[in-house]
């Protein structure tokens, strides 16, 4: 059976915030004070942060979430592989319009890459401003 408690909240505070402060170290608290459970000090602190530890009554809405965020996670991984596979298509495409250039200059004699700081004709500069 469980020993009663002995420290009040507000003496449970005052050393949270001593261990806190770093005036006392949460193993020279347990002896200063006589705590005997090693995780009394760590208890507090989490109580005190309003992260206490407390079993839910129904479980199932934490179930349901965990449920959804793992459908989410499936639905996350599967646009991943879609931009992935999209990725690698852009980069064949890529590749292949570079091979295509290369073929053009060599075969042809034709230069398909666009140069820059390249000059408009007089003609287009005239149908634009119409």
């Amino acid at each position: 059976m469980r020993e009663p408690e002995k420290f009040s909240e507000d003496s449970r505070r005052e050393i949270v915030m001593e261990v806190l402060s770093g005036t006392l170290t949460k193993e020279q608290a347990r002896h200063v004070y006589g705590i005997k459970s090693k995780s009394a000090i760590l208890e507090w602190m989490r109580i005190f942060a309003g992260l206490e530890r407390r079993v839910p009554k129904d479980p199932l809405p934490i179930l349901r979430n965990m449920s959804i965020e793992q459908d989410s996670n499936g639905e996350l991984k599967a646009r991943i592989r879609q931009l992935e596979e999209e990725l690698k298509l852009s980069r064949l495409k890529g590749r292949a319009y570079q091979i295509m250039v290369d073929i053009a200059r060599e075969e042809y004699g034709l230069d398909l890459e666009k140069k820059s700081g390249a000059k408009q004709f007089k003609d287009s500069e005239k149908k634009s401003r119409t």
